[in-house]
């Protein structure tokens, strides 16, 4: 017997586990007909519309036993190699065209028997669409235990016997030859990481003997200090940058063009630098003295009483002078 696939042997086989789910295509009428005649089943309910009307049905049915060929697509193909001993299926829904079937199975027992043999029993069943189930059944397969009672039992030679014993003392032993896995560490809390130090810096070579040492690298100057402020005194403004020129330098004014006929400014009168060069500085003139503020006529005149008498001033003059008679009117 030559396998095309995987092998699947008694030893690592383990009640609890689960079939990959397997998801048929809607049911339809086709498949209906194809299996009626695949298996010689003319039942008119399945294969005559009005047959099954009139019998009460709202439409045809889907054979039975097409849901549990689904049943034991599932089981044949996940014991590949295995020895099928029983199938059964007990039907609790009617599956109608259109249904969409899932199946699913489950080990629920594995089993050592005498002589050698080892079997074990696949629950299965199947639900439509909307979650109801329709059939459910029970396959038992018989397993070689392992490759190497396959290749005992096909050369000819007796069955390989384990008991179960011996099967646990095996796996104990497999399990002691692994590393134990670590323990999670509980309520403790985890230290943060530590910070990496910082490389260290690369050093220069030595200077040969009889260099001269580089000069160091000028400082830069600094800032010079503020002066203290008085006390009282109001706080200085800080210095506003200056401000970037916003309008760009006018170009010089095109010089004015002579009349027509007018002789040049060269030709008729001398540079006026020149002619201020020839004339002698003028002598400077002692600045006048300019009146009070207060008073913008001129100085300030004597008191009236202080003034002499016109009269007194008029006798003292014709007095002082000579040759000059006193004034006065003539006596007729």
């Amino acid at each position: 017997m030559t396998l095309t696939a995987r092998q699947l042997y008694f030893e690592a086989v383990k009640v609890g586990d689960e079939l990959p789910p397997l998801v048929k295509p809607p049911v339809d009428r086709l498949q209906i007909a194809r299996y009626a005649g695949a298996a010689q089943d003319w039942n008119p309910l399945c294969i005559d519309e009005v047959h099954a009307k009139n019998a009460g049905f709202p439409s045809a049915l889907a054979p039975g036993m097409l849901s549990m060929g689904f049943l034991g697509e599932l089981v044949m193909d996940w014991v590949r190699g295995a020895r099928l001993r029983r199938f059964q299926a007990r039907f609790v829904k009617i599956v109608w065209p259109g249904d969409v079937l899932t199946v699913r199975g489950r080990v629920v027992d594995r089993r050592f028997e005498e002589g050698g043999r080892y079997a074990v029993d696949i629950e299965t069943w199947a639900e439509n669409h909307r979650g109801e189930l329709v059939v459910r059944g029970l396959a038992s397969f018989q397993l070689y235990y392992s490759a190497d009672d396959e290749t005992r039992q096909r050369a000819g030679q007796a069955p390989l016997v384990v008991t179960p014993a011996e099967e646990e003392a095996r796996l104990a032993k497999l399990s002691r030859a692994q590393p134990p896995r670590p323990a999670p560490v509980t309520g403790r809390s985890l230290a943060p990481p530590r910070p990496l130090a910082p490389p260290p810096a690369p050093q220069r070579p030595a200077p040969p003997a009889g260099a001269r040492p580089a000069p160091a690298p000028a400082a830069a100057p600094r800032p010079p200090a503020a002066a203290p402020a008085r006390p009282g005194a109001a706080p200085s403004r800080p210095a506003q940058p200056p401000r970037p020129a916003t309008q760009a330098a006018r170009p010089p004014a095109p010089a004015a063009r002579p009349a027509p006929g007018a002789r040049p400014a060269s030709a008729t009168r001398a540079p006026a630098a020149a002619v201020k060069a020839k004339r002698p500085a003028a002598p400077a003139r002692p600045a006048a003295k300019r009146p009070a503020a207060g008073n913008a006529k001129g100085p300030a005149r004597p008191h009236p009483a202080k003034r002499p008498a016109r009269k007194e001033k008029a006798a003292g003059a014709r007095a002082r002078a000579p040759g000059r008679k006193p004034g006065g009117k003539k006596r007729r």
